[in-house]
């Protein structure tokens, strides 16, 4: 059984039909007004005749009006233009603003009886088990605040982790290296330069695997 041929698509139509008004108008200048040829377009002919005959037929306050016309509608796609611009920066901002919310490091809660620090494991577990890369970053920085937290503790002095880890003795523990390892990592993403296709399951996997070594040897899981 013959099948019906396909519809051409609205915008190959259009095409068509804009070739052969085209055309037509090229017929009718060359038979009309001017020849249109390679000849009359390079020396100049084709151009001048047309312009003259358009300026013969039409007044030169409408051609005039016209052109403020354009000018007043790109005056006013500029300032729409600008507008969604502005409106487009302010939804971003939004937006990021409710991603840092979202994804921000949880800081260890102070258990009010005992003044230690319950260390949320099981939000950071939560996060690994996620699909999405975004959620392995988060786990590993708030993994990192933990051990700030911790090695604050116990006693160690810097404002940051890499500080306090320098004041720690190498004997200390012996995930020592791993968790200096792990706190690198923790660097690459904080100042984005890990991408989510850098960051493999099994690199986040090892990496919270480190730390929790060192949360176990530290007495803090």
């Amino acid at each position: 059984m013959a099948h019906d041929a396909p519809a051409p698509a609205p915008d190959t139509l259009i095409r068509d039909v804009v070739i052969v008004l085209s055309f037509i108008l090229l017929v009718y200048v060359s038979d009309n007004i001017v020849p249109v040829n390679v000849d009359t377009i390079a020396s100049g002919e084709a151009p001048a005749t047309m312009l003259s005959f358009v300026l013969g037929k039409v007044p030169l306050a409408t051609i005039q009006n016209f052109i403020f016309s354009i000018q007043n509608g790109l005056a006013f796609l500029g300032l729409l233009f600008m507008a969604g611009a502005f409106w487009a920066t302010l939804k971003i901002r939004e937006i990021h603003h409710h991603e840092e919310e979202k994804y921000k490091p949880i800081k260890p809660e102070v258990d009010s009886l005992s003044g230690a620090k319950s260390i949320p494991w099981q939000v950071i577990t939560n996060h690994m088990n996620s699909e999405n890369p975004a959620e392995w970053k988060l786990a590993i920085l708030e993994a990192d605040n933990i051990l700030d937290e911790v090695l604050e503790d116990m006693g160690y002095k810097g404002e940051t982790v890499a500080e306090k880890l320098k004041g720690m003795s190498r004997t200390k523990i012996a995930s020592y290296d791993d968790i200096w390892e792990a706190h690198k990592l923790r660097n690459k993403i904080a100042h984005g330069e890990t991408l989510d296709m850098d960051l493999t399951p099994k690199l986040a996997r090892d990496t919270i695997a480190k730390f929790e070594n060192a949360f176990k040897e530290l007495g803090y899981l």
